[in-house]
């Protein structure tokens, strides 16, 4: 069941890029951390703003690509916190939940156009 619709997810897009980019002053992170943040950061601003929905500037993306990338991303996420963290106490839980909140609102976003009520590019 999809409940999350093309423009909520949009602003769930654009609230997770503010948190990504808040996250390393707001947490203390280290150097590495910060860095691996902003680029998730920047990552999801791009593919946003390319998306083919409600809060996408150019809409060259089709929001189930970009679904796509986000499960890929979230996944990684869940994987390297098991992994390349399994032993840093502060950035494990960190990337642990950033890929399953992030995994849990790609999953059940409705990549139907006609929710969006997208009528024209923006650009």
């Amino acid at each position: 069941m999809k409940l999350i619709s093309p423009k909520l997810h949009g602003i769930i897009d654009y609230l997770l890029i503010l948190f990504l980019f808040a996250s390393p002053t707001l947490f203390a992170m280290p150097n590495n951390v910060s860095t691996d943040t902003y680029l998730l950061a920047a990552v999801q601003l791009i593919l946003t703003i390319v998306t083919d929905y409600s809060f996408g500037m150019f809409r060259m993306v089709p929001l189930g690509v970009h679904r796509i990338i986000e499960l890929i991303i979230s996944l990684g996420l869940i994987v390297s916190a098991f992994t390349l963290f399994q032993y840093d106490e502060r950035s494990k839980p960190y990337y642990l939940g950033l890929g399953v909140i992030w995994f849990i609102a790609a999953l059940f976003t409705d990549t139907d156009k006609k929710r969006d009520a997208v009528k024209a590019p923006i650009l």
